[in-house]
């Protein structure tokens, strides 16, 4: 009996333990049906790869408007797609992480975000720990957080969140551009966003005309060989117009359009306030006018009432002169009622001048206003011109394009025009030719490694002292924890 009951808790610890180690079935694997199962999908996958990525909150769809996904990618979503290799399952249960790793034939080189909800999970640290199970030695994790350069601190990432993620990883931070820092994005995007990105990969192609053969293949490890070739014979004029191109941004148009609509203002109100004036000169000799006319009336109204008084006196009793006397009374009213009629017209001017006045003394200090938002378009105009080339001047490869900078401001508009125009000139080609610069993006996103983010990582302590020179409230800046 004893035996027997100790055979049942024997199989009754077997199988609590079995149960234990079952992978919740929540987490599936996703593959490809031309494979045997997800091992063999993947091992085939990355048997010629050094490197595994793994995306978060990305199925894989296939995105016909870019060819950023090689195959060095995985991708963990709710319902991953089959038609590549992937995990279902909730990635935002830290409990999750550690059977996704058991599941894994190779560690994970490079996790990304592919969303922007995890930065403000309530699980968010314990998630970014719990990826330590998938990250191999030195394996990266990238989140993008939004930097206050005013605040100069992060909107989600407290000082005490970093002390305590940096218990496990090494921590680092890059610029958001377009292409170095870019997470892969396969979300549908606003054209702003689309534009930023397309800006970045331009800013690329600048670093690579400028690049040495040996640099080239350091700034991109997994450059492919139609770009790398391409890259020796981008030609002058194509730097020139991704130059104005990167510079033109939807911020800086925005920016010149509001100056426009400034110096509009200032034009309309300087018509207005000069239109006012002569008004107002106007009214000032109407008033002198009247007043004299007020003052000649009465003197002869006077002079007639005196003149009246001094006949009564002289003919008093005489009857002869009662017709006389009548006239003059009426002559007397009559220059009476014009002397009052003058004074309340002039009046009724004077009013009028305090009025034009008071409207003068509003439409000047709305002038005055007018003036000082110029001054200030002109400022930030200058400035986030100063902001783009601030790039340039921190970057080795992107040094050598100073010499385009234009200093002064009409030169910044008319590039900022030039720039849409030659955008709408292509876009509206007969031909609708796919441009070189196309071509070089689409070489360039093939290109992509989790190694251009490392070469361009800076410190934080530099993003704080570059607020200053920052013309936005905010950067938005990928955060690298670095598996220690």
């Amino acid at each position: 009996m004893k035996k027997g009951c100790a055979i049942v808790a024997i199989l009754s610890i077997i199988l609590y333990a079995m149960a234990e180690k079952k992978v919740n079935p929540d987490i599936q694997t996703t593959f490809n049906e031309q494979y045997k199962n997800f091992n063999d999908a993947f091992l085939r996958q990355f048997k010629d790869k050094t490197s595994v990525w793994l995306v978060l909150g990305n199925r894989g769809t296939p995105n016909y408007y870019r060819e950023r996904f090689s195959k060095n990618w995985i991708f963990w979503d709710y319902h991953s797609s089959s038609d590549n290799i992937g995990i279902s399952g909730d990635f935002l249960d830290p409990k999750n992480w550690k059977q996704v790793s058991e599941l894994l034939p190779k560690k994970v080189n490079y996790i990304a975000a592919d969303f922007n909800d995890l930065v403000s999970h309530p699980k968010r640290n314990n998630i970014i720990k719990a990826a330590k199970e998938l990250l191999n030695s030195d394996g990266t994790f990238c989140i993008e957080d939004v930097y206050d350069n005013r605040k100069k601190q992060f909107q989600h990432f407290t000082d005490e969140d970093f002390g305590q993620l940096s218990k496990d990883f090494e921590i680092k931070y890059a610029y958001w551009d377009g292409y170095i820092s870019s997470l892969p994005y396969t979300c549908d995007q606003s054209a702003n966003k689309k534009s930023d990105m397309f800006k970045g990969l331009e800013m690329m192609i600048l670093r690579l005309a400028s690049a040495n053969a040996k640099e080239k293949k350091q700034m991109l490890p997994c450059i492919t060989s139609d770009l790398y070739f391409r890259s020796f014979i981008i030609e002058q004029d194509l730097v020139q117009e991704l130059i104005k191109d990167i510079v033109n941004s939807t911020k800086l148009k925005h920016l010149i359009r509001t100056y426009e609509d400034d110096i509009e203002k200032e034009k309309e109100l300087e018509g207005i306030i000069e239109k006012e004036k002569k008004e107002t000169e106007a009214l000032k000799k109407d008033i002198d006018n009247f007043t004299k006319m007020v003052g000649v009336t009465g003197n002869i109204k006077k002079g007639f009432e005196t003149l009246s008084k001094n006949i009564n006196a002289f003919y008093k009793g005489a009857n002869y002169l009662t017709t006389a006397r009548q006239k003059m009374a009426k002559f007397v009213s009559k220059n009476g009622d014009d002397s009052k009629d003058l004074q309340e017209k002039l009046e009724e001017k004077k009013n009028q001048l305090i009025t034009r006045e008071r409207s003068l003394v509003t439409l000047q200090n709305q002038l005055n206003m007018v003036k000082t938002d110029i001054k200030n378009d002109i400022d930030k105009i200058l400035k986030y011109n100063d902001e783009i080339f601030f790039y340039f001047e921190r970057d080795k490869y992107l040094r050598p394009y100073l010499s385009y900078k234009k200093e002064k401001l009409e030169e910044i508009i008319a590039d900022s025009k030039d720039s849409e125009e030659e955008f709408w000139s292509e876009y509206d080609s007969f031909w609708n030719s796919i441009s070189v610069t196309e071509i070089l993006a689409t070489e360039l996103e093939k290109s992509w490694s989790p190694d251009v983010i490392i070469q361009n990582t800076t410190s934080l302590e530099k993003i704080r002292s570059d607020t200053e020179k920052k013309i936005s409230d905010t950067s938005r800046i990928i955060i690298l924890f670095i598996k220690k």
